[in-house]
């Protein structure tokens, strides 16, 4: 992957990013996307929304499709 430095005054506003946003240039047009990286702390205010029995009840159930297929599915669609 390639490495970007940004100047400090750019480094301060994405800073105060708390989630994803779009990076668009002075025209508008669409750069790319930041993310900025969680820290440890910030994964625990997160909940699954799925209860841990359902979880349970899913693993033992299976089911699903193997990738591949996925995969194959996908290709003949374009």
């Amino acid at each position: 992957m390639s490495v970007l430095v940004l100047d400090q005054s750019t480094i301060e506003k994405l800073k105060a990013v708390v989630v994803g946003v779009q990076i668009r240039g002075e025209q508008g047009n669409l750069i790319g996307y930041f993310h900025p990286v969680g820290s440890p702390e910030a994964v625990d205010q997160y909940e699954c929304p799925v209860s841990e029995d359902e979880l349970l009840r899913r693993a033992r159930d299976g089911g699903g499709r193997p990738l591949r297929n996925i995969l194959s599915d996908l290709r003949n669609r374009s």
